[in-house]
This record gives structure tokens, sequence and C-alpha cells, in this order.
């Protein structure tokens, strides 16, 4: 499983919230549950790995309520044994478009400091 930056995705959120975006690429507890499962692709997901990421920014269950009811109704992931979790395809694109937002958020902040220094 590789490392996912928590602190990094907490500003990339934070970026999104100020745009007004809340859900998706805007909500940390999605972005960290769908990186960390995705990060697992092929292999069952523990909840425990995933509250490894989770424990630092959201309570126990709330992390479990957001997956009973956004990432299992969804069919972003399913529900192979008790705590465990298989991520779908459907699952891997969201992750690739949380991907893509982080590197968004990137590229906007490197391009506001540039302009910023700008005279």
């Amino acid at each position: 499983m590789s490392r996912i930056d928590v602190l990094r995705e907490q500003e990339v959120a934070a970026y999104f919230q100020s745009l007004g975006i809340n859900q998706g690429p805007g909500d940390i507890q999605y972005r960290l549950i769908v990186l960390v499962l995705a990060s697992n692709e092929g292999g069952v997901t523990q909840f425990s790995d995933i509250r490894t990421y989770t424990d630092r920014i959201a309570d126990r269950g709330s992390v479990a309520s957001k997956l009973k009811t956004v990432f299992l109704l969804d069919g972003l992931a399913e529900r192979v044994q008790r705590g465990g979790y298989v991520v779908t395809d459907k699952g891997l694109a969201a992750a690739r478009f949380i991907q893509e937002s982080g590197k968004f958020y990137k590229r906007s902040t490197k391009i506001a400091a540039i302009i910023e220094r700008m005279p």
C-alpha cells in the first residue's frame, strides 16, 4: 500500500471547499477513503487500514457511515467480509478523479504563486 499524505489531502480538500465544492474533492474523508481503497487494488482493504489515515481527521463512526452511505451504495466499493472492502472499477475511476484534482490543486497554487510574484 502506498503512503498517502494526509496533510496534503487536507490542503487540497480545503482548497476545493473554498471554491464551494464540499462533496468529492472537497470532502477529506471521501478523498482519504477512496485513495486507501485504490492503493490496495485487487486486494481486500481492512477498515483498520482506512482508519490509519482517517483517525486524525474524523471519528470512527463518521468514516463507517461514509463507507456505508456513499461507497457501498454508489458502488465504489464492495464489502467482502466483516471490515473488509474491495474497490470496484467505479471506485478506481473515482480515485483517478481525486488524484487529478490533487494535481489541479498543485498546478493552480503554483500558477497563483507565479502571478503573485509578478510586478
